[in-house]
């Protein structure tokens, strides 16, 4: 996008692309409804957009068939989706899409789809302890255009009713109070503003504002409602982490003792996990039948067993699996259970049960940031780099305030680890250890990296951090912490021999 601001011919001219990709645009159509001579539009675009306005309609195109393909239903297909595009020549669509984004449309439609969500009237959340409870209010719509979006509170409910982080409920009935407007500028734009309110605390914990060109919002239903959806599942988990902070463990529920227990899992500090899963713990004894403490406990045992807190690696895994067992059987209904098992499993090697239940949490959530990251880690850890890279960055779009943001940068650095890029694994490697310093484990791979960038000084330096925390750790355990190819186990071993470290 570009960078500066924008002149009006422009502006309107994208607005106008934008709002009908699938329309047959000339240069000369998009200059007389902007009022301006061709010449003029196709300069104003090259000087402030980079590119001639026919290039900026085809990557607009190129942009949205690629968003339709993630999110296409079962029935969908490549031609229908391009076609809704205005990519009328399949062939050069299939070529310029490949040069665009690594791959084929046949390739994301089969792979990076997202599963089609459950219809809301069969929705349906496994028995569990309570969770927060929203109320979204109907918005207010102000403007004609405004007027069609009158189901918009609807869709943010059934896309926050999804996500396993909140109940939908009555206002009456509820802690939290979504509410929005939708206004129409008299220009065909929309601005629509949604905040959300404590009601037991008369505070306001959200609010944000974004301009849309009607055709956006409504050619895509679920646009807005997933949007709104990924940035609260934030929102309510540090609401809810807030006020379970502070409370004696006696006087909480099992959910409030998991929302207390949820950061300490992920600091990446073994004394903080091994106190997480003393909560976790009470959390299964007073309810359980909820999968989120059992998915929870699983989670932090793996972390324990895959970073080498714990000298008993393959006890730990037994645990991990025996955990993951019983909770698995609970978890209809609750993508956020499914995602933490989804953790557990490949942390315990088990790649199967770790897409099995990625996937089922994106079955019910296809918005979900957990899901998306670990179905990125499957891909990672069997080779997919170029897979791998790309659920990551899905992940970080939908929620690019998660603190597990930093694994998801480690996703990324591990698949340009597997690819030989090793420059950018180290950039994403420092960038994943900026965003949690607690976690040093990752200098095993940061240290290895940097050897093979022809880095070796500072290979040394990160070495003698990971060794600073882990100083019996050798290369036969890293080998085994993680499921990892052996293509890139190879040449973490290589390098982390070069700087020293012994075998066994």
């Amino acid at each position: 996008m570009p960078r500066q601001p924008l002149p009006h011919d422009v502006k309107k001219a994208i607005d106008l692309v934008r709002g009908d990709l699938a329309r047959r645009w000339t240069v000369k159509d998009l200059a007389r409804l902007c009022g301006v001579r061709r010449r003029t539009m196709e300069k104003h675009f090259r000087r402030f957009a980079g590119c001639a306005p026919l290039e900026f309609l085809r990557t607009a195109r190129l942009d949205q068939a690629r968003r339709k393909l993630i999110a296409a239903a079962p029935s969908a297909t490549v031609t229908g989706v391009a076609m809704q595009c205005g990519l009328t020549h399949l062939g050069r669509f299939a070529v310029t899409y490949r040069e665009r984004y690594g791959e084929s449309p046949s390739d994301t439609l089969r792979y990076r789809r997202i599963p089609q969500q459950l219809n809301p009237s069969s929705f349906r959340l496994a028995a569990c302890s309570e969770r927060a409870t929203l109320a979204v209010l109907p918005f207010d719509l102000i403007g004609p255009q405004a007027a069609c979006a009158i189901n918009i509170g609807e869709e943010i409910a059934a896309a926050l009713g999804r996500t396993g982080w909140v109940r939908i409920a009555p206002a009456r009935a509820a802690r939290y109070c979504l509410h929005g407007r939708v206004k129409e500028d008299g220009t065909g734009a929309l601005r629509i503003r949604a905040a959300v309110l404590d009601q037991t605390t008369s505070r306001y914990i959200w609010a944000d504002c974004t301009d849309c060109v009607a055709g956006d919002l409504f050619g895509s239903p679920d646009w807005l409602s997933n949007i709104v959806s990924g940035a609260l599942r934030s929102v309510m988990c540090d609401a809810e982490i807030d006020r379970a902070a502070g409370v004696e463990a006696a006087h909480l529920t099992a959910w409030e003792l998991c929302m207390q227990a949820l950061p300490m899992v992920l600091t990446a500090d073994p004394t903080m996990h091994a106190t997480a899963l003393e909560l976790l713990d009470q959390a299964i004894a007073r309810a359980p039948r909820d999968p989120i403490p059992i998915a929870m406990a699983a989670w932090c045992h793996g972390l324990r067993a895959g970073h080498h807190f714990i000298a008993h690696r393959k006890a730990e895994q037994r645990k991990v699996l025996e955990l993951v067992s019983s909770a698995s059987a609970l978890t209809v209904g609750d993508p956020l259970a499914h995602a933490m098992l989804s953790a557990a499993s490949m942390l315990a090697h088990d790649l199967t049960a770790a897409e099995a239940h990625a996937r089922q949490a994106l079955a019910i959530d296809g918005g979900s940031p957990w899901g998306w990251g670990r179905l990125a880690w499957v891909h990672a850890y069997r080779g997919e780099a170029t897979k791998a890279i790309e659920c990551c960055k899905i992940a970080r779009v939908l929620a690019p305030v998660d603190p597990l943001n930093f694994v998801w940068s480690l996703g990324i650095a591990a698949a340009n680890f597997e690819l030989g890029s090793y420059h950018a694994a180290v950039q994403w490697y420092r960038r994943a250890l900026a965003a949690q310093p607690k976690a040093i484990w990752i200098n095993r791979f940061l240290a290895a990296a940097l050897v093979h960038a022809g880095k070796h000084d500072e290979g040394k330096q990160s070495f003698r951090m990971l060794c600073r925390d882990f100083p019996e750790l050798t290369i036969a355990e890293v080998r085994s912490g993680l499921p990892h190819t052996a293509t890139l186990l190879d040449r973490v071993a290589d390098g982390l021999e070069n700087l020293g470290m012994r075998y066994s």
